[in-house]
Order: C-alpha cells, then structure tokens, then sequence
C-alpha cells in the first residue's frame, strides 16, 4: 500500500461518516419533527449538537487533512477548479458550523427547547444543516467530476443547485416569520 491510497481510503472513510451520518440525522430528525413531541425534538436536537461536536467536526478535519495530504503525495495541483471549489465549498460549510450552527444549537438550552422560541431555534437549525449538507454532496460532486477550467459550466450549475437549494431550505422559516404570531401559533 502505498500513502496516497491510504490518504485515499483515510479521506473516503471520513468522508462517509461526515455525509453519511449528516444525512442520517436529517432523515431521523425528519420523522422525529412528524411525530409532533417538543420534547423529542428537544432532546434530538440535544444529543445532534453534541455528536456534531465530537463527530462531524473532527470527521471533517480529516476529511480536508487527508484531502491535502492527497494534493501533496499525488499528481494534483492547488490551482484546479475542483480544489479550489472544493475548498471554497469547505470553509464555507466549516463556517456556517462555527458562526451559525453551533451558537443556534448553544441558544436552544438557554432559551428552553420545548417553548415557542426554542421550537423556533430548532427548527431554523434543521433548515440550516439541511443547506450543510447540500453543501457536502456538492463537495462529493465535485471531487468525483473533477471540473477543470473547460468545464466551469459544471460549477456554475453546483453553485447554481446549491443556491437554490438554500432559497428552498430557508423559505419556511422566511413565511413563519412573515405570518401574525396568532397564525403561526396555530401552524
């Protein structure tokens, strides 16, 4: 075995677990938010943000330190689209983690996750890491196309789905918010 094919098989197994388990929480959160129980949903949203800590962010880590170690070893230049776009895509995904999801998840406790605005914060949370992930498999896309400059079609329509994407993913908490209190209560 050589570096690069374990720096490979390092940067595919954390890849797996960063997207796997992201997906895995929105499709559990999906049906704990159907079942209708503040108080599950609190609790999921609980234990998503401690996993998420202990979890997602060092998977990811590895998953770009891994990603490097793979530029440096292999035939693989900084200035390509896809690592580029890759990258981009990354520090954007790690910072809405730090500066948006992780202060959101902090806020739930203080605020009371069963009351109005806790089932506000969670839900907005859920929007949010709906958007992350879409980041991710965008990631995934393009480290399996591998765009280069000839095909800089091919990221303007990721940039483009993922815009449009996070217009969807927001567009429930934008009606809530613009619905009379005494309507929303009722939703």
């Amino acid at each position: 075995m050589t570096w690069y094919e374990f720096l490979l098989f390092v940067h595919i197994a954390a890849a797996m677990i960063w997207l796997g388990g992201a997906f895995t929480f929105q499709m559990y959160g999906a049906v704990v938010r159907r079942g209708g129980d503040p108080e599950e949903m609190a609790r999921f949203a609980g234990r998503a943000g401690v996993l998420s800590e202990r979890m997602f962010v060092p998977a990811s880590l590895v998953v770009v330190l891994a990603g490097i170690g793979l530029i440096l070893d292999g035939n693989w230049a900084w200035d390509q689209l896809w690592v580029i776009f890759a990258l981009v895509t990354f520090a954007a995904s790690f910072a809405t983690g730090l500066f948006v999801i992780s202060p959101i998840a902090k806020r739930i406790p203080a605020v009371g996750p069963t009351t109005q605005a806790g089932q506000s914060l969670i839900q907005r949370l859920f929007a949010i890491l709906r958007i992350d992930l879409a980041f991710m498999y965008t990631i995934v896309f393009a480290m399996v196309v591998k765009p280069t400059a000839d095909d800089v079609w091919t990221i303007v329509i990721a940039a483009a789905v993922l815009v449009a994407l996070t217009a969807v993913f927001l567009a429930p908490l934008r009606s809530s918010r613009a619905q009379p209190p005494s309507t929303a209560a009722a939703d």
